[in-house]
């Protein structure tokens, strides 16, 4: 039998698309991403000798190597398939190593959508492994290994075992934490903006004063004498001219816009857009065929294949019209890396979303939908309007006016943002004509602080100022997000005490890799290395020499301040001295001075500032107690039935009680949504400090004893009916579950009353 060919991809998704696409003289099977790398249990990096990396097999890929090993020898010739990008280029260039491909041979195929054409075409066209893309990928993961294995333990030190310093992660921590300062420092302004009510209902705005234009005033004294001088005055049209004018429709989407629309638009975070478009890219079964729906997502490119213009073209001009067919040119990226790629676009523009959408899942239907959308979008004509522009002037006070008519729709046929053009009729006034300034309107406003950033907007924060590739953005989001340098407040980012401490910390003993110029400086040399102009290890060595300096300075303070003893005012409840603070795997806390003395309280959290802890004494005595208060509980009026007290706490999931003698009872208790929604409303009375809980508990009780008798039993099994609670409130479930899942609604009560009175 005639051996087969193999090819090898990154996900078992992927393998199985290809496969149906290829035949049966073709076996695809996955490496399942990354089969080695540097190990986790030290650097990994030799720096001594020139930056040798040992790379090993990554802990439980011993299998998959074994068994790709065995396929590649019984194959006729061996594919590697994996993504087109720098990372997919170093996968390729691993699993060439652990197969011990020939370095010399075309074995590396490549595609940007997993379609019947773009596969075939690569299998036909191999190429070698680019070792320059290879080397940029070794580049940024060993300057990123040097960063947080040289700097993190330093750092696990002085605050936590749970903080990592990372070469752009802590660039994007830097980014937020200076925001927030911005808007802490913020202070806010009055100002006025001016427009005024002219001759026929015209209404202008205050445009320019001596020549010089005005957008928002802040001098109340400029106000006063605009008041005065210029009402019921006679203002010169000295420009009134109409002018042709055109919007574009928006790009097609990379792999940044791609992350930002799904924020705004799906509520997605950057990981979840990311893991829902590779589902797509992979492939899923449409109508029995195993099918890629959008090309590569990870991209910074807008670039539109001959082949998919054309598709669109035809698609648009059958569906809306051979005038709405746009011209499309591709913005030009800003050098040959960032524009390796096609833009996100769907493979086959005929696979319109509600075709194909009882094949997708929720989240896969939205994504694809913006997808497609954005892409047919970017493909229309441009919006054509005519903009009306009019000019009064008197002395040295000048209004100004604009108005536009659309005379062709071009993509508002299918799209229109919040920034759409309004169309309106235009007024009948010539250059000369005068105008009478009827009303003054004067509206008084105040400056706000920045906005915080979100996931959309760091994303989009990130790119302008070339910090990090479009693979890395998800990333470094859950990065922060997980080691808790952030907390989200509704959509925003805000910068934890952590947070902030880390970034200090950098930013005082590691200027450089906190410096937003250098950092974007770096990608630039990476590309530099992918397309052959700079030696990536020189390029190690210049870098590791500039870290080391600094290393050697941190090292040595590190050191002074793991030695010195800082005291803390809070007395340890041993009697037997003052706590000390120490650092751990949980961050810092207090211990007691006394050796052999247990006691340990947590200072998570707690804002300790800086210039204490290098005094050797701090003061959190006050907020320790309030904490430690809040920890035991407020006493309520409810009793267990052997009489212990039961305690209200605050917990993960909302408020609870808990037996005082939990030790030994082990009683815990949540309340109802009802009961948690009045205590954060501060609807529940307290008592000389006793919370007064039992009413409401009884009352809720005899409500629900109440529902469950009106029920009567389950007309299925004849159990007995509880009261149970869902995302949607209140409902009867049967006792039997899990042999009866019967449940019923609960009677609507204002409905019940609507009807009578009807």
């Amino acid at each position: 039998m005639a051996k087969k060919n193999l090819v090898i991809v990154e996900s078992p998704a992927k393998a199985k698309t290809i496969e149906k696409i290829l035949g049966k003289n073709y076996e695809v099977t996955a490496s399942f991403g990354h089969i080695r790398d540097l190990p986790k249990s030290k650097i990994g990096v030799d720096i001594e000798n020139n930056f040798e990396p040992s790379y090993s097999t990554i802990k439980g890929k011993g299998e998959i190597t074994k068994a790709l090993r065995a396929l590649a020898k019984k194959s006729n010739k061996v594919f590697l398939a994996s993504d087109p990008d720098r990372e997919g280029e170093a996968i390729a260039w691993h699993v060439a190593h652990i197969l011990k491909l020939d370095e010399g041979d075309s074995n590396r195929i490549e595609f940007n959508e997993i379609t019947k054409t773009a596969i075939k075409d690569a299998v036909k066209n191999p190429r070698k492994i680019d070792i320059d893309r290879v080397n940029a990928q070794q580049a940024r993961r060993i300057l990123d290994r040097l960063v947080g294995y040289k700097i993190s333990p330093l750092l696990w030190k002085i605050i936590s075992s749970n903080t990592s310093a990372g070469r752009v992660q802590s660039v994007a921590l830097k980014l937020i934490c200076d925001l927030e300062d911005s808007i802490k420092k913020f202070v806010p302004e009055v100002y006025w903006e001016v427009s005024g009510d002219f001759t026929g209902g015209i209404n202008l705005n205050l445009n320019k004063i001596d020549d010089k234009k005005v957008d928002k005033i802040k001098d109340e004294e400029i106000i006063k004498e605009i008041k005065k001088e210029i009402p019921g005055k006679s203002f010169e049209v000295t420009s009134a001219k109409i002018s042709d004018r055109s919007k574009k429709p928006p790009l097609p989407l990379k792999t940044s816009t791609l992350q930002q629309l799904a924020s705004s638009y799906l509520g997605f975070s950057a990981s979840k857009t990311m893991r829902v478009a590779q589902t797509l890219y992979e492939g899923l079964n449409i109508d029995g065929n195993q099918k890629g729906l959008i090309t590569y997502m990870r991209t910074d490119s807008t670039r539109i294949s001959d082949e998919a213009k054309e598709t669109a073209k035809v698609f648009i001009e059958e569906k809306y019209g051979k005038e709405y067919v746009g011209n499309y040119t591709e913005k030009k990226g800003k050098g040959k890396i960032q524009d390796a790629h096609e833009a996100v676009r769907p493979t086959d523009v005929l696979l319109e979303p509600l075709k194909i959408e009882k094949h997708l899942n929720t989240d896969q239907f939205k994504l694809y939908r913006l997808i497609w959308e954005r892409f047919i979008i970017s493909q229309l004509a441009p919006v054509k309007f005519k903009q009306f522009e009019l000019l009064t002037n008197y002395d040295k006070y000048q209004f100004r006016g604009v108005a536009n008519k659309i005379i062709f729709d071009g993509y508002y046929k299918v799209f229109k943002g919040e920034d759409a053009i309004e169309s309106v009729s235009f007024p009948s006034i010539n250059q000369g004509d005068t105008l009478v300034l009827e009303k003054l309107g004067v509206k008084e406003g105040i400056t706000k602080a920045p906005a915080r950033l979100t996931e959309s907007s760091l994303v989009k924060k990130l790119e302008s100022e070339g910090i990090g590739r479009p693979s890395t953005y998800a990333s470094i989001i859950e990065t922060l997000k997980k080691r808790e340098y952030v907390v989200s407040e509704g959509k925003s980012f805000v910068p934890t005490s952590l947070g902030y401490e880390v970034k200090e910390n950098l930013q005082e003993n590691f200027p450089h890799i906190l410096n937003v110029k250098f950092t974007a400086e770096m990608e630039e040399k990476l590309d530099r290395i992918e397309e052959g102009e700079l030696d990536w290890k020189e390029t190690l060595k210049d870098f590791y020499e500039d870290l080391s300096k600094y290393l050697t300075v941190f090292e040595k303070k590190v050191e002074e301040m793991e030695n010195r003893i800082i005291v803390s005012d809070v007395p340890c409840p041993c009697g037997k001295g003052k706590m000390l603070m120490k650092s751990g795997r949980f961050g810092r806390y207090l211990k007691c001075e006394d050796e052999e003395c247990k006691e340990k309280i947590s200072l998570k959290g707690i804002d300790i500032p800086k210039e204490q802890i290098e005094k050797g004494e701090i003061i959190v005595n006050e907020i320790v107690q309030e904490r430690e208060k809040l920890k035991r509980g407020k006493p309520t009026d409810v009793y267990t039935e052997k009489g212990a007290n039961l305690f209200l706490k605050a917990g993960r999931f909302g408020s609870y009680l808990e037996s005082e003698n939990f030790a030994e009872d082990e009683i815990r208790t949540p309340l109802p949504s009802e009961v948690r929604k009045m205590l954060a409303e501060n609807r529940v009375i307290e008592k000389d400090g006793v919370v007064q809980l039992n009413h409401i508990l009884k009352k809720i009780e005899e409500e629900e004893a109440e529902l469950i008798r009106k029920a009567g039993p389950c007309e299925k099994c004849g159990s007995p009916f509880e009261v149970k609670r869902g995302r949607w409130g209140k409902f009867l479930a049967c006792t039997g579950y899990p042999e009866c899942k019967n449940i019923r609604k609960l009677p609507n009560d204002k409905k019940k009353e609507a009807d009578k009175k009807k």
